[in-house]
């Protein structure tokens, strides 16, 4: 019988971490899996600490030379026998339960093609919990911009997947899971469960921080496409706007607020026209991107206050985020 679920773990010069990550998943809640544990062509002790791994559900396969996160994750999904495929990062730490939890969810929710959970980062720096959306009209709509599935902690239906012929894509490399799940939302619906499945290690030689400005030049391409499906005849100034107000850490002048309220609305208008996303929940994150831009104006002011206030956008909370503008003002 195959097992009902296979954990997918890429492995590539981990031999610091492995051995932990390995035995997170073999010693959980649940053990009706194997733990596919595809070894890329690491040149560190990674694969001798698998092979000293005694346990028939850890099921070890060697890439014939290095190939790459991407190409490595879609042989996995190819060589994976469960009717769930989870994924698991080999530096990364599962939580007892996770995948009891996860299955849970899945089978209770026959209509999920994909699903995540809450996280705790740990490592270097203080330990953050990172929360994403729960519902799948808030994480489709979410995904306009961001990727809310913590690619580690997911899980999918393996025959879904292959059905709609959806695999990692080599052109979104180092947000190669933020491409997928957006192509996987237009087929079927994703969700999260409020529960931390996994420790998420933070250190200096994770792909995520080596790699940092091509994945942030290919999330700009990302974003770029999902615009172009709401509003095909966005100007290239239309574009910079938008991709400045998608970034979060990006400080705006007070006239860049001023042309952000008028962006907005024309999104969520066009949204509207064409019910690409749950209205309530484009919304509602059109909500939030200009709250984020006014807290972002430099420098802070009344006039900053008075320009978000002006947007219908404004009207979720106005009374708290007043005090909040006013403060920040007074402050100055």
């Amino acid at each position: 019988m195959p097992p009902r679920i296979t954990v997918l773990m890429p492995v590539y010069n981990a031999a610091p971490y492995v051995t932990e990550a390995v035995t997170s998943i073999l010693s959980g809640t649940f053990g009706d899996l194997e733990l596919l544990a595809i070894d890329d062509g690491s040149t560190d002790e990674s694969l001798a600490r698998l092979k000293a791994i005694d346990d028939p559900r850890l099921r070890l396969v060697n890439n014939p030379a290095n190939m790459g996160v991407v190409a490595t994750l879609n042989r996995g999904l190819e060589l994976a026998e469960g009717e769930y495929v989870a994924r698991m990062d080999a530096d990364d730490v599962s939580m007892p339960d996770r995948l009891a939890r996860q299955l849970a969810f899945m089978e209770s929710h026959p209509e999920i093609g994909l699903s995540g959970t809450w996280g705790l980062s740990f490592g270097v720096g203080r330990e953050v919990e990172f929360r994403v959306p729960l519902s799948p009209a808030a994480i489709h709509a979410q995904l306009f911009a961001y990727n809310v599935i913590c690619h580690p902690t997911a899980i999918l239906r393996r025959d879904l997947f292959r059905r709609h012929a959806l695999q990692f894509s080599p052109a979104a490399k180092h947000a190669e899971d933020f491409e997928l799940w957006m192509r996987a939302a237009e087929h079927f619906p994703l969700a999260n469960i409020p529960t931390i499945g996994l420790r998420y290690r933070v250190h200096s030689d994770q792909i995520s921080l080596r790699h940092v400005t091509e994945q942030q030049r290919i999330v700009s391409m990302l974003q770029r496409r999902q615009l172009a499906l709401l509003i095909p005849d966005a100007t290239e100034a239309d574009i910079v706007l938008h991709l400045s107000l998608l970034d979060p850490d990006r400080a705006l002048t007070h006239e860049q607020l001023i042309a952000a309220g008028p962006w907005l609305e024309r999104l969520e208008e066009a949204n509207e026209r064409a019910r690409r996303y749950d209205v309530a929940a484009f919304r509602a994150f059109l909500v939030q991107r200009w709250l984020n831009a006014a807290h972002r104006c430099t420098p802070s002011s009344l006039e900053a206050w008075r320009t978000w206030r002006r947007s219908h956008l404004a009207a979720a909370g106005i009374r708290a985020q007043t005090r909040l503008f006013v403060r920040k003002a007074l402050r100055r």
